[in-house]
């Protein structure tokens, strides 16, 4: 009897353990998608932005910066700001209120060719600029622990 309840107690902790190792696994994957969307985001937005700097930009060009500026910020919506808040506590607000809605704004003044929304936009990414700046180091480390 005694053997059989060791075995019994052995055989939860080996599902348990497993479940723990799953979880944890779980865990990290959602981790590294969750950093890949925040990541690829910034990347996306700035090299479409950089695009729409271009002078002498034809509409092919435009089209194509456009296309990429959507991408990010296609990838913007998918970041959790739960995930956000773990790496700093300003993150999530910030990334939404500056990054997100600063796209928005001058990806939509763009297309309306409204130069008032496009200076709204622009304001709000070059607030989301000093608070990146300020913090990308450690949140990137955060992001690439070692």
């Amino acid at each position: 009897m005694r053997l059989r309840l060791q075995f019994v107690v052995l055989a939860w902790l080996v599902v348990f353990g497993l479940l723990a190792c799953s979880s944890s696994t779980d865990d990290a994957t959602e981790f590294n998608s969750q950093k890949f969307y925040f990541l690829e985001s910034l990347k996306q937005v700035e090299a479409g932005g950089k695009q729409l700097q271009d002078a002498g930009l034809d509409h092919e060009a435009m089209q194509q910066a456009l296309a990429t500026l959507d991408q990010g910020l296609k990838l913007a919506f998918q970041v959790d700001r739960e995930f956000l808040d773990k790496l700093d506590l300003r993150l999530g607000k910030n990334y939404r209120r500056y990054f997100i809605e600063g796209v928005e704004n001058y990806r939509i003044g763009i297309e309306a060719g409204d130069q008032t929304q496009q200076t709204e936009g622009l304001r709000q990414l070059q607030q989301w600029a000093q608070f990146w700046s300020a913090e990308a180091l450690a949140i990137e480390g955060k992001l690439h622990p070692q």
